[in-house]
């Protein structure tokens, strides 16, 4: 009986690339880059004003007094309104108020 032809040993010539000949894909940025904490921890120590806006549109303002890795605590400035806890998976946007401004009166006589 003849045997089949073989295909020659070596690396092919033609045909489509083997797996090992292709581009690597590159795999997708992270989720999350570990800087949300670092972030999170300057604005609660330097007691920066802040704004959280949830996905109902709610906007609460503050300083952040508390976070862990589901919540944040909002301290209200000036008795605008209980201290609330929001859970980051409901928050919008949080940012940065901006300074308050001094007041702006007429001047004083020297």
């Amino acid at each position: 009986m003849d045997k089949p032809p073989q295909p020659p040993s070596g690396p092919p010539t033609d045909g489509p690339p083997r797996a090992a000949d292709r581009p690597q894909r590159r795999s997708p940025p992270p989720d999350a880059t570990g800087e949300e904490g670092a972030y999170l921890a300057a604005l609660r120590e330097k007691r920066t004003p802040v704004a959280v806006e949830m996905i109902d549109g709610t906007v609460f303002r503050g300083v952040i007094e508390y976070y862990d890795r589901e919540m944040i605590k909002v301290n209200r400035i000036d008795g605008g309104g209980p201290h609330v806890f929001v859970r980051k998976k409901h928050v919008r946007m949080l940012w940065e108020e901006p300074p308050a401004a001094p007041p702006t009166g007429p001047a004083s006589p020297v």
